[in-house]
């Protein structure tokens, strides 16, 4: 992941240098002439270190550092003074400051001070993920919506989670059948045992015996060690089969003969295990165009049908559109830093009028798009992203500038700078093409906006049809 840092300065030329100097490093630079410029950048977009000079007009470098630590307690910040005595630097360094460096800067201590504040964000970052990993995914772990329709699917998961019985979920991709699955275990008797999951499409055919079933040291060439299979780990617990059309027809066989004998056998092992799991299978294919075409044994499909639940697409509930958009709107700004982006209502009823094919993982990747390109601000009829073209800027008189159109990237460099040209272009059009208050709100000196104008050739949409 690349990582984002903040120059706080108000020397112009310090700036510049240090900007350049850390993005030849693949660093992403945000910068700002004071300490108030830099709070307020802060609020908008998330950083993993801050380089802050101590003496500036307003609010001085040692305030600056107080007011980021309120608002970020975690987040490195390295002092940096010209004037510096030693009751300064005993200061900053009881206020939280990571380290401190004195000017005229030495780049190279400057980088290492950097990277090593960038990796302990990012290990203390970790661990504070790992500590509320339940809360940040609770929109990933509900099926959220007041509509009948959604209601109505929470009602029969509720009644069918009752039982030890097989259960089939049905519906588009994207609608949340995984999610559908682990609240029918949730919400089950199994609760307290294992719930496993199995991927069917992204684990080989020629793997698949010994991902289920488990083998013992040298059952088959490769075979180094012995190794648990899936079946063994979900005992007294539910086992998931997404997209379960992908299991081939000898697969299907096995996982049913062991649904009949509740016992699982290791490759290489004739003794046998108890294997009491319940089975959630799920699939987006039409099952009996499945059956026709012979990639779903009879048998099997009976066996596995005994309930089944039919997920309904976001078309189908049109009305949990305004709650999903807030809430993943949320569940953005947790996961990657900022505040949310805002919907105004006209931009929400448009939202409604499409169709969504991808449902709501479509939705939740146009959100993170968003997220990205707008973090906190407030998207309108004027600049919103379309959804089926997530990557469209959109200019007067229908005109926009493309992702799709742009030449794909062959290295890091160069999605930076696709990335960049798509993002300025879209400031400079909710600013009016006014540089100085593009350059003052994305934190970016006017020579530098220029030059990123220039070298872009980014003109304004009337000077373009001219």
């Amino acid at each position: 992941m690349t990582s984002r840092i903040m120059i706080v300065d108000d020397e112009q030329a310090i700036r510049e240098s240090l900007q350049g100097l850390f993005e030849d490093e693949e660093y992403l630079v945000v910068c700002a002439a004071s300490g108030e410029e830099a709070i307020a950048r802060l609020r908008k977009q998330a950083v993993d270190c801050v380089l802050l000079d101590i003496w500036m007009p307003g609010i001085d470098g040692l305030e600056t550092l107080s007011r980021i630590h309120q608002y970020d307690a975690g987040l490195p910040v390295i002092m940096m003074s010209g004037h510096a005595t030693i009751d300064t630097a005993v200061r900053a360094t009881r206020q939280g400051a990571f380290d401190f460096v004195e000017k005229p800067l030495s780049f190279d201590r400057l980088a290492i001070l950097a990277r090593n504040a960038v990796q302990k964000r990012r290990l203390e970052q970790e661990n504070v993920d790992l500590k509320r990993k339940d809360p940040l995914q609770q929109s990933r772990q509900e099926l959220i919506g007041d509509s009948k329709a959604i209601v109505e699917a929470r009602k029969l998961i509720g009644r069918v989670a009752l039982s030890d019985s097989p259960v089939l979920i049905l519906g588009e991709h994207g609608t949340g059948k995984a999610v559908a699955a682990r609240l029918l275990h949730a919400s089950s008797r199994r609760k307290d045992h294992p719930f496993v999951e199995v991927n069917t499409a992204s684990v080989p055919a020629n793997h698949m015996d010994s991902e289920l079933f488990g083998h013992e040291k040298g059952a088959f060439a490769g075979a180094l060690h012995s190794q648990r299979g899936r079946f063994e780990m979900a005992h007294q617990g539910s086992m998931f089969f997404d997209e379960v059309t992908e299991l081939s027809l000898s697969a299907q066989a096995k996982v049913l003969r062991v649904m009949q004998e509740r016992s699982v056998q290791r490759l290489g092992n004739p003794s046998a295990l108890p294997c009491n799991v319940r089975l959630i299978a799920a699939s987006a294919r039409d099952l009996e165009k499945a059956l026709l075409d012979e990639t779903l044994r009879e048998d099997f499909y009976y066996r596995l049908n005994v309930v089944s639940i039919r997920m309904p697409a976001l078309r189908e509930r049109q009305d949990d559109l305004p709650l999903l958009v807030t809430t993943l709107a949320k569940e953005q700004a947790r996961e990657l830093g900022g505040e949310p982006v805002q919907f105004t209502p006209a931009v929400v009823a448009e939202l409604t009028e499409y169709r969504w094919p991808g449902n709501v993982r479509e939705l939740r990747n146009y959100i993170e798009r968003c997220h990205i390109l707008m973090p906190g601000e407030e998207m309108n009829s004027d600049n919103m992203l379309p959804p089926d073209q997530a990557g469209v800027q959109r200019q007067p008189g229908g005109h926009g500038v493309v992702a799709g159109d742009l030449p794909e990237a062959d290295s890091f460099h160069e999605a930076r700078e696709i990335f960049e040209r798509q993002f300025l272009f879209q400031q400079l059009e909710k600013h009016e093409w006014n540089i100085s208050r593009t350059a003052a709100d994305i934190g970016m000196e006017r020579s530098q906006l220029h030059r990123k104008i220039k070298s872009f050739g980014l003109v304004p949409p009337q000077k373009e049809m001219s």
